[in-house]
């Protein structure tokens, strides 16, 4: 028979405080079976039990994240009413109830997982393994009610009783009242009472006897009996038979449903089985959960350790330091070193901790762990002093290494606090150092913590070792418990020693006394150690301006991203609020022009400019960027794109040219003209027409025209105009942004050959246009 290298449970809550952390996960159970099964989980070394374990609770958390939920309300430990029940015991109606109410769980818990497509494999297989037991659920949620009690209709005839019951009582009532009213002068009190469950009646003494039946009792004075008369006594006697009739239906009714149960005994009892691993994997996901933690993953092949973000979960999570612990394939021991009350317990106990939880298939609190599978662990941590066989400190520390020593092999994980302590301290460093060295040569995993400078320097020269410790902070003299990997700790008993009230000369001494009787490997140790932190705060330093400078550039990205996004909101709310103003704008045009297109076919020109005008408001970025003739000169035809028309070019600028389309120079941009063959126009013979008789213009039309060169037009149209004695003309400077009309109205307001003028009628152009009447 194989030998278990595991520990017990009482080793583990004396070396680990493994009880407590089990208590906290328990918490988190639905019923008290499942808590046990928690309270007394050990370590395996059984790689498949571990995986199944931590397998069901990886999919639990899945379904909790998922939004999940798993209902065992109201679901209790039946196992002993179940077991009664097998041995032919009756139960009551409230260890009924409890078995219909975990039935009841069992029934939801099957039905959550038919319907989750096979997403949790491991739970739903399970799940699918319970045996609802419908029948006896129907049958005792038929006849036993919530409270535990039997219904008054559990059965024909009990229901048949009831109603006999009902019927008596009611006999009797009428006839207790009947008695009442005929004999109230005998009575010492109007009113009928119960005795022994038997109605019966207070009589003065002296007629007691007067209506015969049974007498009952008297009252404490002797004044009055209780007397049951003769007439009630058939009654009574029929509703005392009814009620033991009632009596024996129920326990009949008891006994055949405990009799279902026994004949479902085994499904129950592997029903509660099923449900508390499955809670057992609930609770520990929940636990999960609530520490941030995760699924150990444990490799039998694999011979390295990491820990990262780990904390100790007994630790108030919030305020605790995260750290991370790791050993390499090639390192075999973690050794810690530092100062008393300076964190290395702690340390110790949280790896010591995460390897047992974890192969006692646990989630562990950490953000991810990664370790070797043991088929040993061993631990000496705190005072293993025993009376009772009468072993110091010393002796039962030296006993427990030799245990270990003797069965540890490459399979085997060692955790121990202060090897080789409580004894002469270099005899103590010899015996750790050996110790260490037997454990390494034997392939085992070893975290151990020293105070000897010895051991230090021995592990500081095997590369199968890494030194490392817990920083403590010399100025506050308090630990900061952040793991410095690879830094071995000083023991700062001097520094903590000077918070004391030791005289000054004291501790000069002590220091002096060290500084002699040190060896050369000592000091150097001592000043590698002090080299090791300074440069370690450097670094620190180091790594905190990086992660300021990646802060600040991960700031500054995203305050561009924030402001690029919102740029572009803006400009495309921009752009909607303008494309829709000047839709609605082109939409009034149109009718406007509708109307006008009513009136003389000769404003045509005024239309196609009205259209160009509200075309060119536009915004730039909506239209496809176009080609420029850069060539184009005074006297060159060409295709005017926006007005759909052609014209001879009369001026050039930079960006534009002064088109002459239909008779009226029009000014465009030149990215909408295109060099085009002028159209031949056939010679008509026309009447020779004297310049001074020919039709005087009625309107002038400034559309495309600078302010300037619109005054200069606007000036020789009005002299014309009264050296022709015209009355009325009309102005076009069209709406655009209002710039000409105002030109235009400050220039008519100033002369003194107008009589009035006033903006255009629907039909005259609107606001584009000016109505003029001359004197």
């Amino acid at each position: 028979m194989k030998h278990s290298k595991m520990p017990s449970l009482s080793e583990l809550n004396e070396a680990l405080e493994y009880n407590e952390v089990l208590t906290q996960i328990a918490a988190f159970a639905s019923f008290s079976r499942s808590e046990d099964k928690i309270l007394h989980s050990l370590p395996k070394d059984s790689l498949y039990e571990i995986q199944e374990a931590l397998n069901r609770c990886k999919q639990a958390a899945a379904f909790l994240q998922a939004g999940g939920d798993l209902s065992m309300g109201g679901i209790s430990d039946i196992t002993q009413a179940v077991k009664a029940a097998a041995k032919g015991v009756t139960l009551d109606g409230s260890d009924l109830m409890a078995v219909a109410m975990f039935l009841a769980a069992c029934r939801d818990i099957k039905k959550t997982f038919s319907e989750t497509e096979d997403r949790y494999p491991i739970l739903t297989e399970l799940a699918m393994t319970i045996d609802e037991c419908s029948r006896l659920f129907e049958k005792i949620m038929d006849q036993i009610d919530l409270s535990g009690a039997i219904k008054e209709d559990a059965s024909a005839k009990l229901r048949s009783l009831y109603r006999k019951n009902t019927q008596l009582r009611a006999d009797l009532a009428a006839k207790g009242k009947a008695f009442v009213t005929r004999n109230a002068d005998s009575l010492m009190e109007n009113m009928t009472t119960t005795i022994q469950g038997r109605m019966s009646v207070l009589l003065k003494a002296s007629d007691k006897y007067k209506f015969r039946g049974m007498v009952h009792g008297s009252s404490s004075s002797g004044q009055a009996f209780y007397v049951e008369p003769a007439e009630f006594v058939e009654l009574n006697n029929e509703i005392q038979s009814n009620r033991m009739e009632i009596e024996e239906e129920k326990k009949q009714i008891l006994r055949e449903l405990s009799r279902m149960v026994k004949s479902n005994a085994n499904a129950i009892l592997s029903d509660l089985e099923t449900v508390s691993v499955i809670d057992v994997a609930f609770a520990k996901a929940k636990w999960m959960l609530a520490h941030d933690g995760c699924i150990p993953s444990i490799h039998p092949s694999c011979r390295s350790i990491q820990m990262e973000h780990a904390i100790h979960p007994l630790l108030e999570q919030s305020k605790a330091v995260p750290n991370t612990y790791e050993l390499d394939e090639n390192q075999k021991v973690l050794m810690m070193s530092g100062p008393n009350m300076g964190g290395k317990t702690v340390t110790l106990k949280t790896i010591g901790l995460f390897v047992v939880l974890s192969h006692a298939g646990f989630p562990l609190s950490a953000h991810k762990v990664k370790i070797p599978q043991f088929e040993g662990m061993y631990f000496d941590i705190g005072d293993n002093q025993s009376i009772e066989n009468n072993l110091s400190t010393f002796s039962a520390h030296a006993a427990r290494l030799a245990k270990i020593t003797q069965a540890a092999d490459d399979k085997t994980f060692v955790l121990l606090d202060e090897i080789g302590n409580g004894t002469d301290p270099l005899e103590g460093a010899c015996l750790a150092q050996a110790v260490l060295e037997d454990l390494n040569a034997k392939g085992s995993r070893v975290v151990a913590s020293t105070h000897y400078d010895e051991v230090k320097a021995y592990g500081k020269s095997d590369p199968s070792i890494l030194v490392s410790s817990v920083e403590f902070d010399p100025e506050t003299l308090k630990p900061t418990y952040r793991y410095l990997p690879g830094i071995s700790g000083a023991s700062y008993a001097f520094d903590i020693a000077e918070s004391f009230p030791f005289e000054p000369s004291i501790l000069q001494r002590a220091r002096a006394l060290k500084q002699s009787n040190q060896s050369e490997v000592q000091k150097q140790l001592s000043q590698l150690e002090k080299e090791q932190l300074k440069a370690q705060k450097k670094q620190e330093r180091f790594d905190a301006l990086i992660k300021d400078a990646h802060e600040l550039q991960k700031k500054a990205a995203h305050e561009k991203e924030v402001l690029e996004k919102k740029k572009k909101r803006l400009d495309e709310e921009y752009e909607a609020r303008l494309s829709a103003e000047l839709d609605a704008r082109k939409e009034e045009a149109r009718k406007i022009l509708k109307k006008i297109r009513k009136m003389n076919g000769a404003m045509n020109h005024e239309q196609i400019e009205a259209m160009a005008q509200i075309d060119q408001l536009r915004p730039d970025q909506k239209q496809e960027k176009r080609s420029v003739d850069e060539s184009l000169k005074p006297g060159d035809y060409v295709h005017v794109e926006i007005l759909d028309g052609h014209g001879e070019v009369v001026s050039v600028k930079k960006k534009e040219a002064v088109v002459l389309v239909n008779g009226k120079k029009i000014t465009v941009s030149k990215d909408q003209l295109t060099r085009m063959k002028r159209p031949k126009v056939e010679k008509s013979i026309k009447a020779h027409k004297d310049r001074t008789f020919e039709a005087f213009p009625l309107e002038l039309n400034l559309i495309g025209m600078r302010v300037e060169e619109a005054m200069r037009s606007l000036d020789h149209y009005l002299d014309q105009a009264v050296v022709h004695r015209i009355k009325n003309v009309r102005i076009i400077h069209g709406m655009g942004t209002g710039a000409l009309r105002n030109a235009v109205w400050d220039d008519l307001k100033r002369r003194n050959s107008v009589l009035k003028y006033t903006s255009g009628g629907p039909g005259d152009g609107g606001l584009g246009a000016t109505l003029v009447e001359l004197k």
